[in-house]
């Protein structure tokens, strides 16, 4: 049944024609969608009324267009457990994967003195989400987008997924919809579902992206809207390659080739190998478990082992050849040595490495994104991740200085392309400059800047006439030399430094600096300073993790001998500071070599930088190192638990005013 080829006794075009997959384009279909979506653009949900019923033989007249709350619980209790229990299981191996994905909020960096460039990313305002049902049920397909457009934060999430002849959806898609708390699902279909949330109607809204896959109508509707809305990604039918060697399990090759060519007569799949002993046998696993198919799978099987099949290569370099070529959406390695391969490959939607990693793990469970690029856009185009579900804006600011220090290279590029508004944007704002400088400025603007953000990780620097300070904050393994990182010019400074990253299992970095010419140290500016610059140090991390959900709250305990304080945080977007005695407290002026009062001015720094709500009691206690110990291990230890998870306010600002 299956057919066998060789490599050497190929031609060239022969060769050539094994690259074809199934038609992208189809010709003989594209009058007719493109009348569909004039239909739908002009009359809107009339339109969807008389096409679901001439299409898709359901008349939704009765049960509208949008999937209804008891229907959604109707799902979930006609579901098996078993069921639920698996689809759940692979719901949150997908968030699990695509959680690492996810960037930083903001990030920005100096690249001059000056010049601070940088990106925000956010989500896209509305995406639409089809999930196909012609050829069966796609519960995998919901949870594959729906999983990213989630935690990217999306606020509007439009759902459109065949009817049955009934109306109904497929349970199973309702379940994982209503497990990611999507609500907004619609009965329609193919290229008429396509326009409706290309164009919007009076039931389903318009939306700024389309994904997911689907039948030739489908693709053929989203390539005609390629120019008025987002199609992204563009999935054709599925394809597969196997590459094996004479290692291989060859009943184990066989149903890896049987699993993507049950998918339909338009999916592509070869097995690729230098073995003709190890073809042999896959040929015949094959034959034996073609019989074991209910149909339709059995002849989307045979239809597929004619045109696909087994390629018998002289040797596994032409065989990894032939698989960069074709540039396959699954690629399979059934090789003695997967680790030597894999840098061989340079374009695969997924490679699956090794006996026990078939496709239906990758397509249901494992995590990784089972909506792939297929007909070779392998080679450009990656799986479908957070990344499709977020838009990112630069971010430029120059100071005066800097714009001085660029204006003759600018004028000179913009001369030299014509573009005359363009330098006298520069010059006419009377900068002093004309004809090449390069004088260098040492005077840099003041205030706050930070770069280098990552979720984990955050660089600030606060520059003032009188000082610079220069902070890092971070999570991950303890920073052995933690203390050593800490060089404030204040020895006990340092030590409640070193208490807050301790108690709140942070790694902190902090240097002060004193101005040219202003060797003098003042001792409130360096406390307010230092608070402040670790305060937006926080703030800007809380602002990272918002993607994931945290607590945005949290409050401790202090103690250590006799003393005992308590400490409480709430990040709600603006500062404030309460800090109070049990009148048991003898408070003393000096604290070694600080201030009582500048040690509160470490706190209100803090609480200013972090926009947070700070509460701090000092309940008891005698020697003041101790007391004022007991503040900082408290204030870390709440700092901590502010970013403790929280999956139910993930995507949400922690607090009533935010972040």
């Amino acid at each position: 049944m299956i057919t066998i080829r060789y490599w050497d006794r190929l031609t060239d075009s022969e060769r050539q024609n094994l690259l074809i997959r199934g038609e992208m384009h189809y010709p003989d279909i594209q009058a007719t969608v493109e009348n569909i979506l004039q239909e739908v653009k002009v009359y809107g949900d009339d339109a969807l009324w008389r096409l679901e019923k001439e299409l898709d033989q359901a008349d939704l007249r009765a049960c509208g267009l949008k999937v209804t709350e008891a229907e959604f619980i109707n799902a979930e209790q006609q579901l098996p457990e078993h069921l639920k229990a698996a689809i759940d299981h692979s719901i949150a191996n997908i968030k699990r994967f695509h959680l690492k994905q996810v960037p930083p909020l903001s990030w920005s960096t100096e690249i001059l003195p000056g010049v601070h460039v940088g990106e925000i990313t956010k989500p896209i305002a509305s995406i639409g989400l089809y999930v196909p049902r012609g050829k069966g049920s796609f519960p995998s397909v919901m949870a594959m987008l729906g999983v990213p457009a989630v935690l990217a934060g999306v606020p509007q999430i439009i759902v459109a997924s065949p009817p049955g002849p009934q109306g109904t959806i497929d349970p199973a898609v309702l379940y994982v919809a209503s497990q990611l708390g999507i609500s907004h699902v619609f009965r329609i279909g193919g290229a008429q579902a396509i326009a409706a949330m290309a164009y919007g109607t009076m039931s389903v809204p318009k939306v700024a992206k389309i994904l997911g896959p689907g039948s030739a109508f489908v693709a053929v509707a989203k390539q005609q809207l390629a120019g008025f809305i987002d199609i992204g990604l563009q999935s054709g039918p599925s394809e597969a390659l196997i590459i094996a060697d004479d290692h291989a399990n060859a009943k184990w090759v066989a149903l890896d080739w049987m699993n993507e060519a049950e998918h339909g007569p338009d999916s592509t799949v070869f097995l690729v190998t230098p073995s003709a002993t190890l073809a042999q046998q896959v040929a015949r696993f094959v034959e034996e478990y073609y019989e074991r198919l209910p149909e339709p799978r059995r002849q989307f099987v045979e239809q597929v082992a004619q045109k696909g099949g087994i390629l018998i290569t002289p040797n596994l370099s032409i065989a990894l050849d032939f698989v960069n070529d074709f540039a396959a959406e699954h690629l399979v390695l059934h090789v003695a040595d997967p680790d030597g391969v894999v840098p061989h490959i340079h374009h695969a939607g997924e490679i699956l490495i090794g006996p026990f990693t078939p496709i239906a793990a990758g397509n249901f469970m494992v995590g990784p994104n089972a909506v792939l690029p297929t007909a070779g856009f392998a080679r450009s185009m990656s799986a479908l991740s957070i990344r499709d579900f977020l838009h990112v804006t630069s971010v430029l600011r120059l100071s005066k200085n800097a714009l001085i220090e660029m204006a003759s290279d600018i004028v000179t590029i913009a001369e030299y392309e014509g573009f005359t508004a363009h330098a006298l944007s520069v010059t006419g704002r009377d900068l002093a400059v004309s004809g090449a400088t390069h004088t260098s400025h040492p005077e840099q603007e003041l205030g706050i800047f930070w770069h280098e953000i990552t979720k984990d990780r955050i660089h600030v620097k606060r520059r003032t006439r009188e000082s610079i300070i220069e902070l890092q904050l971070s999570r991950g393994p303890r920073d052995e030399a933690l203390k050593e990182h800490v060089r404030t010019g204040l020895q006990f400074l340092n030590h409640m430094l070193e208490t807050i990253a301790w108690r709140g299992q942070f790694n902190l970095a902090v240097t002060y600096h004193a101005q040219e010419a202003k060797e003098y140290h003042l001792m409130h500016v360096i406390a307010e300073d230092v608070g402040l610059t670790l305060g937006l140090a926080f703030h800007r991390m809380a602002q990272e993790h918002l993607f994931y959900g945290i607590e945005g709250s949290g409050f401790a305990v202090g103690v250590i001998d006799e003393a005992e304080s308590f400490v409480a945080i709430s990040l709600e977007g603006r500062p404030f500071l309460q800090c109070e005695y049990d009148p048991s407290v003898r408070q003393l002026e000096h604290v070694e070599d600080m201030l009582t009062t500048d040690l509160e001015n470490v706190l209100s720094g803090f609480a200013q930088g972090a926009l947070a709500t700070l509460h701090v009691m000092v309940r008891r206690g005698h020697d003041p190192h101790h007391l004022w110990e007991s503040v900082f291990r408290a204030l870390g230890e709440a700092m901590n638990a502010c970013l403790r998870p929280n999956a139910f306010r993930q995507g949400t600002t922690p607090g009533v005013k935010g972040i």
